[in-house]
């Protein structure tokens, strides 16, 4: 049964994502892309009304005004509309206008975008040219990639999102090892395997909507002095875990775009589900990011209440109020490998388990290190090493994540 405070909650909730559904849909976002001088390729074939996947043929055939910005395609709104009224001359894009638009610093030609060097002028290929199908093994400049780059990897949930009807599969493994002497006496090392599942899913441009769902392993060993123990001889155990730990699903959406002054912002609504200890929260948080080519940088901070939690299990890791902030930075050194550093920090509002018992620790602090590498078309791999900083329980953390990106339905 469902009491009246879970009802109340549960409903507030679904009210927040259907609001963020209508923000992110063509209506709730009509006037903002009127407005827009510079389009994407969504919003160009909404103009145009017809698929994305004709657009991209006719700018990857250059039988359309189109500019590719690094990995993405971008439009002039003055441009196509001559170009659609069969005008046989196009204007070219005025600096002064593009100086205030989204992609100003990409588009000018004797700027680069993602270490990729100016383009060279090339001849429109000919017009029985089907878009997206070839007759040879030449690769046309500019063309669209096939998957996302390092940096949309590296930079997951915290400076892009996955475009509508595209998806992320990802496995992470993680190995950690602490040590701990709790008395002159006593000495408890852990060692935890952890195993995670992540989907990741375009709904539409600018909404994402993420699900994870974490297991782990735990070996604990405790060895205890002789002269606790009685005999002539240290003592201990072992105590080996496994568990589902509890899984947690997010919507992410696009507050706005980076533009020259401004980062890009995007905000998340998330929630836990009680598969494993129990903890049920929900909360949101906001992350913004900016580029300075090759880098990104990106900083962010989350809230989640806890609405049911239980003190008295160790494995419990919600308190009734939790508070999380991270910061770090992406390098792309090409098309195909990136580096990335990030501090993640969180702190809990815990309280004692009995009123007599002291309370868990309230602070945590991470410095991870990776790298983004690209293996195949859509397929990624990235190692990382993460470290406790401060704290009486300082370990060594080693990940690896495999990501493998799709498309669904044949979406663009």
């Amino acid at each position: 049964m469902i009491d009246l405070n879970q009802r109340w909650t549960l409903q507030l909730y679904i009210c927040l994502m259907l609001s963020a559904l209508w923000l992110a849909s063509p209506g709730g976002l009509a006037q903002s892309v009127a407005d827009r001088e510079v389009l994407d390729l969504w919003e160009a074939a909404d103009l145009l009304r017809v698929a994305p996947d004709v657009v991209r043929g006719l700018a990857e055939s250059n039988r359309i005004p189109a500019r590719r910005v690094g990995d993405e395609w971008r439009f002039w709104r003055a441009a196509l509309m001559q170009w659609l009224k069969g005008e046989a001359s196009v204007p070219s894009v005025p600096l002064s206008d593009l100086a205030q638009a989204v992609t100003l610093q990409r588009e000018m030609p004797n700027v680069t975008a993602r270490g990729l060097s100016p383009e060279p002028t090339i001849e429109a290929e000919p017009q029985s040219k089907v878009a997206g199908s070839s007759t040879g093994s030449t690769t046309d400049i500019g063309e669209h990639p096939t998957g996302p780059t390092s940096e949309d990897i590296a930079l997951r949930d915290q400076g892009v999102l996955l475009p509508r009807g595209s998806g992320t599969i990802e496995l992470g493994m993680a190995y950690a090892r602490s040590e701990q002497t709790l008395l002159p006496v006593i000495r408890v090392e852990q060692s935890d395997f952890d195993v995670s599942g992540t989907v990741r899913y375009g709904v539409m441009n600018n909404l994402q909507l993420t699900m994870r769902a974490p297991a782990t392993w735990r070996n604990t060993k405790t060895f205890v002095d002789a002269s606790v123990t009685g005999t002539n001889l240290p003592g201990g155990f072992t105590m080996p875990d496994s568990m589902a730990q509890d899984a947690s699903i997010s919507v992410l959406g696009v507050g706005w775009r980076e533009s020259v002054r401004w980062p890009t912002l995007i905000w998340s609504l998330d929630s836990t589900l009680p598969l494993g200890p129990g903890d049920r929260g929900f909360g949101g948080g906001l992350v913004v990011s900016k580029s300075y080519d090759p880098a990104v940088l990106f900083a962010g901070l989350t809230y989640l209440y806890g609405q049911r939690i239980n003190p008295s299990d160790s494995n419990s890791s919600l308190a009734k109020h939790n508070y999380g902030f991270q910061t770090g930075y992406t390098y792309a050194l090409n098309d195909s490998l990136a580096l990335s550093g990030a501090l993640f920090g969180t702190y809990r509002d815990t309280r004692s388990p009995d009123g007599i018992a002291i309370p868990p620790p309230r602070q945590n602090y991470t410095l991870q290190l990776g790298t983004t590498w690209l293996l195949a078309p859509g397929l990624f791999v990235e190692p990382a090493v993460a470290m406790r900083v401060g704290g009486d329980t300082p370990g060594l953390t080693l990940l690896l994540n495999i990501s493998h990106s799709f498309l669904w339905r044949g979406k663009p």
